[in-house]
């Protein structure tokens, strides 16, 4: 599986619309089967992006998957992605300026582009 950058947006957007004390789980997207939500709930866990509770079990080719999850909150790393991802603007100019320079980065070098986008955009 690769990693889908969309995608981990688009959770962390809800994982910030969550009320204190809420949790979400089993998130439905419709271009994205749940095993493929699952993995990239585990990615952002493993990333420190949220707090999540996941559980794992073996598919019936014995791979270890994702077969459930809950999502608490958004951690610091999280909040700081967010914060400049959830503007389509910067969202899109940062994605436009890694499709440019090689297509693919880690979620460190996202955060970090999108960091500098944001700033450029107030004259920093």
């Amino acid at each position: 599986m690769k990693r889908d950058l969309e995608l981990i947006r688009e959770i962390l957007l809800r994982v910030e619309a969550l009320p204190i004390g809420h949790f979400l789980s089993n998130i439905e997207i419709d271009v994205y089967s749940p095993d493929v939500i699952g993995e990239h709930v585990r990615l952002l866990q493993e990333a420190r992006f949220i707090d999540a509770e996941v559980s794992r079990g073996n598919s019936q080719m014995g791979v270890t998957i994702v077969v459930g999850y809950a999502i608490d909150r958004l951690l610091n790393d999280g909040h700081d992605f967010i914060e400049n991802a959830k503007s389509d603007t910067v969202w899109e100019k940062a994605r436009e300026q890694i499709a440019e320079k090689s297509g693919d980065v880690s979620l460190t070098v996202l955060k970090a582009v999108l960091a500098k986008t944001a700033m450029q955009l107030f004259g920093l």
